[in-house]
């Protein structure tokens, strides 16, 4: 996992986290041009999230869902359904991390420094595949600003430019579900003040039972 940061016509900070049981196999990437998805490039639309979390019905994870399920069905894979447990742990830390800020170099987009919950412990609390013979999931994060606070943004960074694992979770072939989490606002101190900004978290999972 790690954390990047891009100032060049935007900024923008990501990372991502992966974690399964048994192996995960992971898809071959190859090049594939993304869709008109809604609002995916409008520079202001997040600017309308709702200050409470996306809950995953909202034009922006919309676009982002139809970004990502594009980008899997270029490469053959099967799309991800929305998951309203993934969605809710998504949410969770989406509206969290505006709020404390502390996503910045050197820190852990991924775990809650103040309540100290993690991936794996917002997915299970949100009641994701209770009990599984076997379960895998990951978490893929962002915050951008200046022009970069689009769900298009998020997911050209996660494909095309950070190298901290973003695209192979969106084009690992095991996974079958996902949820997402928007949020106006940055995650990280250097985004204040920023009106465009957004918080984009993506949770997968694949679940045996």
């Amino acid at each position: 996992m790690g954390n990047h940061t891009a100032r060049t016509k935007f900024a923008a900070l990501a990372a991502a986290v992966v974690c399964s049981a048994p192996l995960v196999l992971i898809a071959t990437p190859a090049a594939a041009a993304q869709p008109e998805c809604g609002d995916a490039s409008t520079t202001s639309a997040i600017d309308r999230a709702p200050s409470e979390g996306s809950h995953g019905d909202d034009p922006f994870s919309r676009a982002l869902i139809c970004l990502i399920n594009d980008e899997r069905a270029k490469r053959g894979l099967p799309t991800l359904s929305q998951d309203p447990a993934l969605t809710a742990a998504a949410t969770l830390h989406a509206r969290q991390a505006t709020s404390q800020q502390w996503w910045g170099p050197g820190n852990n987009p991924h775990n809650n420094p103040t309540t100290g919950s993690t991936p794996e412990s917002r997915i299970k609390g949100a009641g994701y595949c209770p009990n599984p013979r076997s379960w895998a999931f990951s978490e893929i994060t962002y915050t951008g600003w200046g022009g970069g606070g689009t769900p298009r943004a998020a997911v050209n960074w996660w494909m095309n430019i950070s190298k901290a694992g973003h695209r192979e979770a969106i084009l690992n072939a095991s996974m079958t579900a996902l949820g997402t989490g928007v949020q106006g606002g940055a995650a990280a101190p250097a985004g204040r003040g920023f009106t465009d900004a957004g918080t984009y978290v993506v949770t997968f999972g694949r679940c045996q039972r």
